[in-house]
């Protein structure tokens, strides 16, 4: 599962990765970046492997606006539906409606989740506890910075009370240990992708 897939490029390398027996279903609400990766999955042979999903996911159902910055596509966000937004014309908005990740029934078996939803990801989580019971072996890639939630402390606290032990990915040590609180000493707008395991 590819949540916050962008154009699919993380999708692109999961179809290839599961091969005809495998299935990758990608979640992207930005319709032109959907648009383009169900383009570029179909050109690679992935159609019957990839479904793309133009959805936002959070912890309930709701009405929410997904605002686009026309000069960086890939950092859309969402805001409540009742937010005011400036009338800059640099930034595209449009009224969707959010779903829950287990909500759908058929992913309760996925093995990789990975996630990158620009400001989104405690809602996701929250979004995904019936995936989450139980503590079947899952692994989880999560772009974390502190700076996006209220308490990034509890967030943590929430991902090792899910079962998980923490690992980060860097591009100097590949995959490396960490804890509670190397991550909490990370720059407040530094990501830090999360290698989660259990």
């Amino acid at each position: 599962v590819d949540v916050g897939a962008n154009l699919g490029y993380f999708s692109l390398l999961m179809a290839d990765l599961v091969g005809p027996k495998g299935q990758v279903h990608a979640f992207e609400p930005n319709t032109d970046l959907a648009r383009r990766m169900t383009q570029s999955l179909a050109i690679n042979g992935f159609e019957g492997i990839a479904t793309v999903h133009e959805q936002a996911l959070a912890d309930v159902e709701a009405d929410v606006l997904l605002v686009v910055p026309a000069d960086e596509p890939k950092n859309a966000h969402l805001l409540p539906a009742d937010h005011p937004v400036s009338g800059d014309e640099a930034t595209e908005t449009r009224l969707l409606r959010t779903r829950r990740l287990d909500s759908y029934s058929e992913l309760h078996d996925a093995d990789i989740i990975k996630i990158d939803a620009d400001t989104s990801e405690l809602a996701i989580w929250h979004g995904m506890a019936g995936m989450l019971q139980g503590g079947r072996p899952l692994t989880i890639v999560l772009e974390f910075a502190r700076v996006r939630y209220a308490d990034p402390g509890a967030f943590i606290d929430q991902i090792l009370s899910d079962g998980f032990r923490l690992a980060e990915i860097t591009l100097e040590g590949g995959v490396q240990p960490t804890t509670k609180e190397a991550i909490l000493a990370a720059s407040p707008t530094d990501d830090v992708m999360l290698l989660l395991t259990r």
